[in-house]
């Protein structure tokens, strides 16, 4: 329907463009992605930038279309071949010597769940190593935000969250998928992050990149990722499409109220507004925005809508919302592309409003915050740089002059009581991370199979799955989103980073590495496991 570009952000990219060599890092959601770019642009007298593409797409006869319009094709891993590492990284440092620009996907591939995926640093690191080694005398990164009000790859990214194996790219999909032109997928937005202009970066670090060892090297490679995928984050366009996602989703009955969802869509937006984030410019007529949200979502079918009836009584005239419990996935997709903006008060209102007494102390809520900010780590992506307390101090005072809740001293301590409706207005947000919270006691329960025998993850997401289907229909977990691989896969990390669980090396040979397999396995801190299980029942 359209196509919203940051005019300001590419006046930047085309100033820089003269100056030095650059790199568009952009967030990737869709394979739109990479002709989207080129067309912006185009249309903007910008040179258009080599792509760094994943080998799956250099087949016939795209691949040879793709490498003529600027794509170079790389394996999705380098490991066990220094040779190919060595002339890629060379390739790449030449690109920068002769000044042209480059692009590629700090995420190492397509969005799956419509987050930020945690970002990889295998192509960043080769390009710092070439700044590093003079083949060019300045380097700009440039963080881009695209995103869609639909993706085309809705219905195989539901199937690959479900369990089922991606589809590898071919001409005869390309020729089915051609039907999508028939379509219409609303707006595309794309806005230009600012620019890490690496001289000056570097300049301001502690030490300079040669006197660093290797292991303050990956600590600056990961710290330059993190901050390019931030930015990308601080970026993003709040849509009409992803907004009413949120407010849907937040609401953990069957069905809901017109009245009801445009409250909550008003707390949401009121919250937004506060954090200063970009809204899109369909909501110059903020109605008209909405409706046409609502519309598009029963249109696809995603959801119904209930008319009141003509001769009902007054009172009992009003218009019904009621979501299709196999369509809850769909719509997460798209309630995930802002929910990043709501994620410190979704942590302070789960920790207010899951505690079982009328006040809760403001140790306590600092406590729980960063429980859920640890459990979580892997899902979002967290400002390192900000402090804990500092954001839970800011949320509070943010609900503090909305009249949600108030503060109270007690033997030199601060509590926080909720006041009236705050408690009301306070579940919506919890509910937003609720199906996570769900998905990690699925993982918990699951690993129950792993103490009768060590598995592989492959095996284990099997088991993982067919659990959370089963405790889904008993109605131990109550959202159907929180039945998702790439949140179990989340979860196993964070296991293994807590220590929980580890990995060990089976008899069997993996057929495709030709390795030994590895195999899951309990740890021996079995006490922390079952700590970790308690506080997790008793937020739920």
């Amino acid at each position: 329907d359209g196509l919203s570009v940051d005019k300001e952000g590419m006046t930047r990219i085309r100033n820089i463009s003269k100056k030095m060599p650059f790199v568009v890092v952009p967030c990737h959601r869709s394979h739109i992605d990479y002709l989207l770019i080129h067309y912006v642009f185009y249309m903007n007298n910008i040179q258009l930038p080599f792509i760094a593409a994943g080998s799956n797409l250099s087949f016939f006869p795209m691949g040879y279309i793709f490498r003529k319009s600027g794509a170079f094709f790389l394996r999705r891993s380098f490991k066990g071949n220094k040779v190919y590492s060595e002339v890629f990284s060379k390739y790449l440092a030449i690109l920068l010597k002769e000044g042209l620009p480059l692009e590629f996907f700090i995420e190492g591939g397509r969005s799956r769940t419509g987050k930020m995926v945690v970002p990889k640093y295998g192509l960043l690191s080769m390009l710092l190593q070439a700044y590093q080694e003079k083949y060019c005398e300045n380097l700009a990164l440039i963080p881009v935000y695209i995103g869609y009000d639909r993706v085309i790859e809705e219905k195989s990214y539901l199937k690959e969250l479900a369990g089922e194996s991606k589809t590898q790219e071919n001409a005869a999909e390309i020729l089915k998928s051609s039907k999508v032109l028939a379509r219409k997928f609303g707006r595309v937005y794309v806005n230009i992050g600012e620019p890490m202009v690496m001289q000056s970066y570097l300049e301001a670090q502690d030490k300079q990149m040669e006197e660093m060892t290797i292991e303050e090297r990956q600590s600056l490679y990961r710290k330059i990722g993190y901050e390019l995928v931030l930015e990308i984050n601080n970026v993003s366009v709040v849509t009409p499409f992803s907004l009413v996602a949120c407010v849907i989703l937040s609401h953990d009955r069957r069905g809901i109220s017109h009245n009801d969802l445009m409250g909550i869509l008003n707390e949401f937006y009121e919250y937004l507004q506060v954090r200063k984030v970009k809204f899109a410019e369909t909501f110059s007529n903020h109605e008209k925005a909405i409706n046409d949200a609502l519309n598009i979502f029963v249109q696809s079918g995603f959801i119904d809508k209930i008319e009141a009836e003509e001769d009902e009584v007054e009172e009992m005239q009003e218009v019904v919302y009621t979501l299709k419990e196999e369509k809850r996935l769909n719509i997460e997709y798209y309630k995930n592309n802002i929910l990043h903006f709501f994620i410190p008060l979704c942590f302070v209102a789960t920790a207010i409003v899951k505690n079982n007494e009328d006040t809760i102390s403001l140790n306590q809520i600092i406590e729980k915050f960063r429980f859920l900010k640890t459990l979580l780590w892997n899902e979002f992506i967290f400002d390192e740089h900000r402090d804990d307390v500092e954001e839970v101090n800011e949320v509070l005072a943010y609900l503090y002059d909305k009249n949600m809740i108030t503060s109270v001293e007690h033997d030199g301590q601060v509590f926080i009581e909720i006041k009236g409706r705050g408690s009301r207005k306070l579940k919506p947000y919890a509910d937003l991370i609720h199906n996570y919270l769900e998905s990690c006691w699925i993982v918990m329960r699951s690993c129950l199979y792993l103490k009768k025998t060590p598995l592989t993850k492959k095996d284990w997401l099997k088991k993982i799955m067919v659990l959370g289907d089963r405790m889904y229909r008993k109605g131990e977990v109550s959202r159907r989103e929180s039945l998702s691989q790439a949140n179990y896969q989340n979860v196993i990390l964070y296991l293994e980073d807590a220590q929980l669980i580890t990995t060990i090396t089976g008899e069997k040979t993996d057929k495709k590495s030709g390795k030994k397999e590895t195999l899951y396995t309990p740890t021996e801190n079995r006490a922390e496991m079952e700590v970790l299980r308690r506080r997790l029942f008793r937020i739920l």
